[in-house]
């Protein structure tokens, strides 16, 4: 009889409204089910996250083998929750990981003393120390859940707006061609190209999970049409070998070494 050893499974999506356990839980325990039958002997227990503390809680208490998160968590705790990057997450349609700092077209784009509306709050030294390489001083991040509803409060000054928006390039350029919002706003800052989000292995928790067969099995995924499905149902072009220069820069950005 083959015995299968059941192993935590973590992914994180900073600040994601729709990554949580009710609403992504039930695709992300189909993907891991459909990599657990690759990988054979093994089967894995999802939870789904959007808040980093939540995640390094469960880290602790439920002792993952493997996960997907953001470049910000693994950056901020690698050290204290034992965590090795294994690949790099690259995601449908984007090319370059990279952000946008949205004002009103009538500001200076100085963000010293002033407000960030962000989804990525959560994870506040990542975006001024690695984001915006610590630019301005006394920033002030508000965390919002949508990025477009804030850009929207900006152009109104309505009592709660955010000085300005932190946003992805990419939805930035769909913004900047609203008829209402993009002739009211400007990309003040731009950041250079971010470390995506990492597959990150967890040695003390991962039993005889090989952390080469996991790579293996997940950079192989995109081979084949079950495969790419699977990726897709997770908005994944693919798994890819870490950028290390990339990942490097970010930590000593993040520690304050640049």
């Amino acid at each position: 009889m083959k015995i299968f050893f059941a192993l935590a499974f973590l992914f994180l999506k900073t600040g994601e409204r729709f990554a949580t356990q009710e609403t992504a839980g039930p695709t992300v325990a189909e993907f891991t089910a459909y990599v657990a039958k690759q990988l054979d002997g093994v089967t894995f227990e999802p939870r789904v996250l959007n808040d980093p503390a939540k995640a390094a809680e469960y880290v602790t208490t439920k002792k993952p083998a493997l996960g997907i998160v953001t470049p910000g968590f693994y950056i901020a705790y690698a050290k204290a929750l034992g965590m090795e990057p294994l690949l790099e997450v690259q995601r449908q349609q984007v090319t370059d990981e990279r952000y946008v700092v949205v004002t009103r077209r009538d500001a200076d784009g100085s963000l010293t003393g002033k407000t960030l509306a962000t989804t990525l709050a959560g994870e506040e030294r990542f975006v001024l120390g690695v984001m915006l390489q610590d630019k301005w001083s006394e920033v002030r991040l508000k965390p919002v859940a949508d990025v477009e509803l804030a850009a929207f409060d900006l152009v109104e000054k309505t009592k709660n707006a955010a000085d300005a928006v932190l946003m992805e390039e990419s939805t930035w350029a769909v913004l900047a061609k609203d008829e209402e919002l993009g002739s009211q706003l400007k990309a003040s800052f731009r950041t250079e190209i971010l470390p995506g989000a990492l597959v990150v292995f967890f040695p003390a928790h991962a039993g005889n999970l090989a952390p080469a067969k996991a790579a293996a099995v997940l950079k192989g995924l995109s081979a084949t049409d079950a495969g790419r499905q699977m990726l897709t149902s997770i908005r994944v072009e693919k798994f890819t070998d870490i950028d290390q220069p990339r990942l490097t820069k970010a930590e000593g950005h993040f520690h304050g070494k640049h």
